[in-house]
């Protein structure tokens, strides 16, 4: 009910968005939190406001900003946050619901079900970060994290362009997606980072690349441009990445006609044009509709979740402190120094780390009772 009676006060029509694959907005989820912190009373009182609004010829902004105000600045009309939470995880597991039911239609195309794919992970986490606090739930493998070795490898083995349940029939996919995974993994970029990347980009003697922020880039073609959402920075390549990288531009990119016309380093494998962020995901979708195995833990972003992993355990075989730790992982992701965003990908390495503690803690108490 209150998720409804939201909808009428945001005057959204969630049908006509679930036909096109989309859900919430940041700002419509947000007020959405200020409203699940309402009792329904309130709730009730601040819709009735709205329609009066509206028959006044008045715009409903005033009274949502009333609404944020009252969420914000009156704890006296505010439930306990443990029901907040309820309302909210309610909200998040019907919008899940409506959208699975929504894909698994007979008809429905791949790139709605991918949209709707997409809108319910970025909605759930979006929800999930903002649930009030001390109405936390235990922080288990529900959170996002990185991919098991285990998982990786045997990736690397399916997207082998050599290897016969590689998905892809033609050659230039074959190479091109093994390299995106690769890069994806090896330098733990966002898929918008990775599609802004230009042969120009790359440096073969220093084995080097240079991330832009190249914001209405007039020379990319794509209606959506990929956006580099962090700072720009100069990151390390491997010998290796870097051959392989060389050896696609060469050999593969080169035979695709029209990847001339642009310096991006993916292309299209009939147009040549310059890949796009629905390309890349219908590869992941691909991956997973031709290997069951991976489930649905498998998409662009849970790459740098991986990298983010590994990085926290070479650092610890390297002994690096933690303050200079933070500092090469926030230039290496493109956040600042200050940015607390670190947290978000280092849960899996920070609970294995305090969970073989806490067992050497016990291991120590238990001797000590033997020794007796």
């Amino acid at each position: 009910m209150v998720f409804l009676l939201f909808l009428d006060l945001r005057k959204i029509n969630l049908e006509e968005r679930l036909k096109i694959g989309q859900l919430l907005s940041l700002a419509e989820i947000e007020d959405l939190v200020g409203i699940c912190r309402l009792p329904l009373e309130k709730i009730h009182s601040l819709l009735s406001e709205v329609k009066v609004a509206s028959k006044q010829a008045m715009s409903s902004v005033v009274s949502l900003e009333k609404l944020r105000k009252t969420a914000s600045n009156n704890e006296e009309i505010r439930i306990d946050a443990s029901s907040s939470a309820t309302r909210l995880r309610n909200i998040r597991d019907y919008l899940k619901w409506l959208c699975l039911a929504r894909i698994s239609k007979h008809g429905v195309d791949t790139s709605l079900r991918l949209s709707l794919d997409l809108s319910i992970q970025y909605v759930s986490s979006a929800i999930d970060a903002r649930l009030p606090s001390g109405s936390q739930k235990f922080e288990g493998t529900d959170q996002r994290e990185g991919l098991d070795p285990e998982v990786v490898s045997r990736i690397l083995e399916v997207v082998n362009p050599n290897s016969e349940e590689n998905p892809w029939s033609d050659e230039h996919p074959k190479y091109r997606n093994e390299l995106i995974i690769l890069w994806l993994l090896s330098c733990g970029l966002r898929r918008g980072e990775l599609l802004n990347i230009k042969i120009d980009d790359l440096n073969f003697r220093k084995s080097t690349v240079v991330v832009e922020r190249r914001a209405d880039d007039l020379g990319d073609p794509r209606k959506n441009q990929p956006k580099v959402k962090t700072k720009g920075r100069e990151i390390p390549i491997s010998a290796g990445l870097m051959g392989k990288t060389n050896a696609y531009i060469l050999n593969h990119r080169s035979a695709i006609k029209g990847a001339r016309k642009h310096g991006f380093l993916f292309v299209a494998s009939e147009s040549g044009a310059p890949l796009s962020i629905p390309s890349i995901n219908k590869m992941f979708t691909v991956l997973k509709e031709k290997s069951p195995e991976f489930g649905n833990n498998l998409f662009p972003h849970i790459m740098r979740h991986t990298w983010n992993d590994n990085f926290s355990e070479e650092m610890d075989k390297n002994r690096v402190g933690e303050e200079q730790e933070k500092k090469a992982r926030s230039y290496l992701m493109g956040w600042s120094e200050t940015s607390g965003t670190a947290a978000t990908y280092t849960r899996r390495h920070t609970r294995k780390k305090a969970q073989a503690a806490s067992l050497r803690l016990q291991e120590n108490i238990i001797g000590r009772t033997n020794d007796k």
